[in-house]
């Protein structure tokens, strides 16, 4: 535990931004999961409209810096190429 009174506001804050990181990626996932679960269907229309709203999330936690870019990208461009492969 911290002794100092700054290190004590500092591990509160910390706590307060973990708990908004947490709840951010577990939003972040659970489109990606809804998505996924359109592709499985091979409902195109629905997959496409929910795209745009994951890589809205991806790239806001990308530049929050709650997740890393490369992951992000890499994660967007897994999405494409199965919407792709049910387009065809």
């Amino acid at each position: 535990m911290p002794q100092h009174k700054s290190a004590k506001k500092r591990l509160r804050q910390s706590e307060k931004k973990k708990a908004v990181n947490k709840s951010f990626k577990s939003n972040v996932n659970t489109e990606i999961k809804a998505i996924e679960k359109f592709i499985d269907d091979k409902k195109l229309d629905e997959s496409i409209a929910k795209l745009q709203i994951v890589m809205s999330l991806l790239h806001k936690s990308a530049k929050k810096k709650i997740m890393n870019l490369n992951k992000a990208s890499r994660t967007i461009a897994k999405i494409q190429k199965n919407i792709s492969a049910i387009s065809k």
